[in-house]
């Protein structure tokens, strides 16, 4: 008797690799971002001279009508041509996802080939099958079948990916490519990126977060690298939409600016404003290289890579905003979002992010193995200093609240089906400007952590908070003496604070313990004040704890208060603190 097992064919018969050399684009994008840095100091430079002291007349008129002609035409070609230089920049990007991903697929052909060699030879190998091998037999070939067949349809997907991104990068260049088109106000920009911005619910367009999240979710894939490459900076800050999408947006602008105020420096021609830009950007530049480095802890092999959520290097007169994440925005169970205080700009991105990697990593190793996003965020005007009027007032902290409620509607509706565990943690003026932002019931936060903070600002008490006061920690510790500046009691502080002192039984939030291990002299003030993140501490450790969203095993500490015969008290005050809490070993992978 003869038995016929079908067994599938190798298909496709190659998996054609994307043509391209992402760095050579790179390169490109960065010889295009100096083009435009030249046509800028061009422009410059014609502004600069269009009063010449004494001169006047007829010539003079028609010189200067001549030179600010030639001014508004550089101008506009030095905007043109950074249009082009993004569209390579995201081109290059693409490009890199494509060849991953063709990879990804030679691996999963090889992969089936093998499973394809190995039926053939157990058939061949089976003179006396029986009945339940060869129904064995077959479901193998089946199943083989099933999978080749959604090989070809990857491969296809990839294939179309590919044509798309190439001609994108073509229609970057037409758009450009005549004079009149360089000089006008969307050269560069290609129909396609063009039509899907006038759509309703664009961001930038006064949209609301969740009508950009439905906006971006009805574009093509086409569709969103285009405008990702031709309206990068209304991408990159589009509360509502992937955080995915916003990043490749802001690397985009973040690659410009290093290769175009880069050309401008060596010229000499770079102002005070550019210097700080570059700075800036330099920062956001190492601080994703670091982020992007990082291990998991609990995973050798997982990379949980970097999120430039947010990047405008020119704001509040070169202090910039930024926010950087470690982890999957987009996915992750558990995201924590940090709001840093005074003192602060960008450019402390890379010790902050490199404290988003202390927080990420005391949240996966003190956590239940949930995945974890962290998240430095500096979308307000931190004060910049005690001599700061600012400081000593509630302004900045408002406005930054509202930024930050804005920021948080943002992340949450980008997950409309996928809401994460979401903590809100705020540092010194930070935790004012949190308390600000998670106020009242519209809050839409898991929980509040207030760290080292002056005062609650608006909220009297902890359940003034969204999420409730049992969902509401305060760490301070003993000896900084930022952290007592609240009000407490019934003398308060006669105003020098920010609020109500959150760890006071007044305010009766969860406090947990957060005092530092060093307690000698010259601790006392800053170093007790900026530690609740340093790895090994018991604030680092409780504050995992929280974001993991097992807040209630956190280690207690009793709340500070103001007896009536004396001074504010607190208990912690003589308490032996400890360095390595549990979860943590002393052999935690170094980064």
């Amino acid at each position: 008797m003869t038995v016929t097992i079908e067994i599938p064919a190798s298909v496709p018969a190659q998996i054609k690799k994307p043509e391209g050399d992402a760095g050579g684009a790179d390169g490109l994008a960065t010889t295009v971002y100096a083009a435009a840095g030249r046509y800028e100091e061009f422009a410059d430079r014609c502004r600069e001279l269009q009063e010449l002291g004494s001169w006047a007349g007829i010539a003079y008129q028609s010189y200067k009508k001549a030179s600010g002609e030639a001014s508004t035409e550089h101008s506009a070609m030095a905007t043109t041509v950074r249009r082009v230089g993004r569209g390579v920049t995201a081109f290059a990007d693409t490009l890199r996802d494509l060849l991953r991903d063709h990879e990804d697929l030679v691996e999963r052909k090889r992969g089936l080939d093998d499973r394809r060699t190995a039926l053939v030879a157990d058939i061949n190998a089976a003179t006396e099958a029986t009945d339940n091998e060869i129904a064995a037999f077959r479901e193998r070939a089946v199943e083989l079948r099933i999978d080749y067949s959604e090989l070809v349809t990857a491969d296809d997907d990839l294939q179309r990916r590919v044509r798309d991104n190439e001609t994108l990068l073509r229609q970057v260049f037409q758009a450009a490519d005549t004079l009149p088109e360089s000089l006008s106000s969307d050269g560069g920009i290609p129909p396609m990126a063009e039509s899907a911005m006038n759509r309703p619910g664009a961001p930038g367009s006064g949209a609301t977060p969740e009508e950009v999240q439905r906006w971006w979710e009805n574009l093509t894939e086409a569709e969103r690298e285009a405008v990702i490459a031709a309206y990068p900076e209304r991408i990159g800050q589009g509360d509502g939409l992937p955080a995915g999408a916003r990043d490749q947006a802001n690397r985009v602008l973040l690659d410009d600016d290093l290769a175009r105020l880069a050309a401008k420096d060596e010229d000499g021609t770079i102002s005070p404003l550019e210097r700080k830009v570059f700075a800036n950007a330099g920062q956001a530049r190492d601080a994703l290289a670091n982020a992007d480095a990082y291990t998991d802890p609990l995973d050798p092999d997982l990379k949980p890579g970097g999120v430039l959520w947010l990047y405008d290097p020119a704001d509040y007169e070169g202090d910039g905003r930024v926010a950087v994440a470690v982890g999957d925005l987009d996915h992750a169970t558990d995201v924590a979002v940090f709001t840093p205080g005074i003192n602060t700009d960008m450019g402390d991105t890379t010790y902050y992010t490199d404290r988003m990697m202390n927080l990420y990593e005391s949240t996966r190793y003190n956590g239940d193995g949930s995945s974890v996003a962290t998240m430095f965020w500096l979308g307000y005007d931190a004060p910049h200093g005690p001599t700061d009027l600012a400081t000593a007032s509630e302004g900045r902290a408002e406005e930054g609240g509202r930024n930050l409620a804005d920021a948080i509607d943002g992340l949450r509706a980008s997950r409309p089906d996928d809401p994460a565990h979401l903590t809100a943690v705020g540092h010194s003026y930070g935790s004012t400007t949190t308390s600000y932002a998670t106020h009242g019931d519209t809050s839409d936060v898991d929980e509040v952590v207030l760290i080292g903070s002056p005062g609650a600002g608006p909220a009297d008490h902890a359940s003034d908070l969204g999420p409730g006061a049992d969902h509401v920690y305060v760490g301070r510790d003993s000896r900084d003496f930022v952290a007592v500046l609240g009000d407490e009691g019934w003398v308060g502080k006669f105003g020098i604070g920010l609020g109500t002192d959150p760890s006071s039984e007044d305010f009766d939030a969860n406090r947990f313990e957060a005092e530092d291990v060093d307690r000698s002299w010259h601790r006392n003030t800053g170093d007790a004040h900026s530690s609740y993140l340093d790895q090994d501490t018991e604030s680092l450790y409780n504050i995992g704890r929280i974001v993991d969203g097992h807040g209630d095993d956190i280690n207690a500490a009793e709340q500070s208060y103001d007896p009536w015969w004396g001074p504010p008290q607190d208990p912690e005050w003589d308490r032996d603190p400890t360095a390595n809490q549990p979860g943590r070993s002393d052999t935690s992978p170094d980064r």
